[in-house]
């Protein structure tokens, strides 16, 4: 439905557009292929790119491509599946997370906003309301620890507060919990890792640490053993900047309860075989660190790229410490954005070649992260472009002619029906039509996929799915990097913890907010142009801050204004904002309204993993 709106968005870009002074001006599209070939072919070995689309195939044109020229880096935006892929790779383990929740009985939720912007939130939806129909009696449990009271935890059975950057160290406590109830397990490092949770993390340890009461924590751990299908799920409250000993900590504790590779369990699940030669793997992708890339840049201590391809990404929005990340953007000389909407980035850039809204192009969604099966989707085009616009994956084809590179495929549509063929051959796989994953999982048996007519399928809405998994022959307890990265935060006097929140109806960094979604958005968010922020009665007093004050909140450099929103919502020492705010780009529906908290967010490097965190940052109030 928003879609339907943002293809009139006054924000839209209509043709491709050259920066000319502290504007743009209108070119042709073969005008804007001449240039991009010049600066590229000049740019050779030092050609950098940036993605936002977590999934799809254009990532294989994208990557093969900036690959075959010499590339300077290839980065998705963060997000909740960069880090699980960090923390699989430091665990030995191999393939995507995945979870079951179709069929898991006990859901412990650390951090993660799984109804909102985590993962498959519509898919997780379903999977909650199937086992809590209106007038029975609920056939799960969930348990959220978390630091607010957000739309996850607000339906959930249980709440516990716990800070954001505390989650590893809860997720520890409840596995000493299970060792001293006699959890075992034959994984790697598990004498070790037993150790190190005994000596560190019992419940004294973790109350001092987290405030949580040892029988709060013993209750949790014995509602997990006692389970059939138990589920652990680790991830940010705002979905991105989860550091991985947290995520780790999570997968350590479904270890210890046996449900790796299980029904309503952690499936780790395979990566769909790519058709572009020289693309990266998904894996590889989702390996780089671009916020610690670009503060490299902006401090000169990381050579800038000479060239840089920005694809459905803003980063100069969308990342933490904003202004840092602007500033690296600024040193590089030459940058081409492939935006639909005049975003912040697209802003900076020397050329933007707008995309074609999904709506009027073909493209696809590969596995997201959460899915508990390998999925395919194909999205197909139900009008022509109301613009000048183009599908980039074509553009990216069309220019690699002109360099001389070889990709093999003469248009994306090409590309996508060589992905759709390789799936038609792969064994297990099926539509999902009459029957779901979910249920094959759990032990019915799999339809059949007739040759020839998968293509028509997904034309048609249905999704290829196969249930399947990577054996793990080395992913095992990583306890010395544990012990590194998980520690308890420590709030200086006279600072509180921000903790942004995340929620669907102020849409994304590349969208901005939807016209229509902005009068969904409550005045506990946002009244006139200022955004609230929350803290709890206890937190207010410890402050001097009134309701409704309008204040001002300092961190990483930065300032940005909020009025107060008293609420009980939030645990004591915490502030709570939300984002998809305090736009400088869009249109009048996005821009200058409210503050972009992001900003406010210090990156910081996870002791023990080298990965960079933003997931609570220490912040002043005045």
């Amino acid at each position: 439905r928003s879609e339907v709106y943002m293809l009139y968005s006054p924000a839209r870009i209509k043709s491709p557009m050259k920066k000319s002074g502290k504007g743009f001006e209108p070119i042709t599209w073969e005008q804007a292929l001449l240039e991009m070939a010049d600066k590229l072919g000049a740019a050779k070995g030092s050609v950098a790119c940036i993605s936002g689309d977590a999934t799809g195939t254009v990532n294989e044109v994208l990557s093969a491509f900036v690959g075959k020229l010499g590339t300077a880096g290839y980065f998705m935006m963060p997000s909740e599946a960069t880090t699980a892929a960090k923390g699989v790779k430091l665990m030995g383990g191999q393939g995507q997370a995945g979870y079951d929740f179709e069929n898991a009985d006990t859901v412990l939720v650390l951090g993660a906003d799984i109804f909102e912007t985590w993962g498959t939130s519509t898919r997780n939806r379903k999977a909650f309301g199937a086992k809590r129909p209106v007038g029975a009696k609920p056939a799960s449990t969930y348990i959220y620890v978390g630091p607010s009271r957000n739309n996850t935890a607000a339906v959930c059975d249980q709440w516990i507060p716990a800070a954001a950057t505390d989650l590893g160290v809860v997720a520890l406590g409840i596995a000493w919990h299970l060792l001293k109830a006699g959890a075992t397990s034959t994984a790697p490092g598990f004498d070790t890792f037993k150790a190190v949770v005994s000596g560190g993390f019992g419940p004294d340890d973790v109350k001092r640490a987290t405030g949580i009461a040892p029988e709060v924590l013993a209750g949790v751990a014995k509602a997990l053993a006692a389970s059939k299908a138990p589920l652990v799920v680790a991830g940010s409250p705002f979905g991105q900047g989860l550091g991985a000993g947290p995520f780790i900590a999570a997968m350590s504790v479904n270890m210890l309860l046996g449900r790796l590779n299980r029904p309503g369990g952690v499936t780790m699940l395979p990566e769909l075989a790519s058709v572009v030669p020289g693309a990266m793997s998904r894996a590889a992708m989702l390996d780089g660190d671009l916020p610690a890339f670009l503060k490299g840049v902006a401090s000169g201590k990381t050579p800038a790229p000479k060239a840089l391809l920005v694809y459905e990404a803003n980063p100069a929005y969308g990342l933490p410490e904003t202004a840092t990340m602007a500033k690296a953007l600024e040193k590089i000389p030459f940058k081409v954005s492939f935006a639909s909407f005049m975003d912040e980035t697209a802003a900076q850039c020397d050329l933007i070649l707008p995309n074609s809204l999904p709506l009027e192009r073909y493209d696809d969604v590969v596995t997201p992260y959460g899915s508990g099966f390998c999925v395919y989707s194909l999205v197909r085009p139900i009008q022509k472009p109301i613009h000048d616009t183009k599908t980039s994956a074509d553009v990216i084809i069309a220019l690699a002619r002109k360099l001389s590179v070889e990709l093999k495929f003469d248009s994306f549509l090409q590309v996508l029906k060589e992905k759709v063929a390789t799936l038609a051959k792969a064994s297990g796989g099926f539509v999902a039509k009459d029957v779901m994953p979910w249920q094959v999982a759990a032990g019915k048996a799999a339809p059949t996929l007739v040759g020839g007519d998968l293509w028509k399928a997904l034309e048609a809405g249905y999704a290829w799915t196969k249930v399947g998994q990577v054996s793990q022959t080395s992913l095992g307890f990583v306890p010395e990097l544990l012990s590194k990265a998980v520690k308890a935060a420590k709030v200086p006097a006279k600072t509180v913890t921000l903790v942004p929140y995340a929620q669907l109806r102020t849409g994304t960094p590349v969208t901005g907010i939807p016209c229509q979604d902005l009068t969904t958005v409550p005045d506990t968010e946002l009244t006139g142009n200022t955004t609230l922020a929350r803290c709890n009665a206890e937190t207010a007093k410890a402050l001097g801050l009134r309701k409704d004050a309008t204040v001002k909140i300092s961190g990483a450099g930065a300032d940005c204004q909020a009025k107060v929103h008293i609420h009980e919502s939030v645990m004591t020492g915490v502030v709570a904002a939300p984002l998809g705010f305090g736009h400088t780009a869009f249109d009048m529906f996005s821009k200058g309204k409210g503050a972009n908290y992001l900003s406010l967010m210090a990156v910081a490097e996870e002791p023990g993993t080298g990965m960079s965190t933003w997931i609570a940052s220490e912040v002043k109030i005045a």
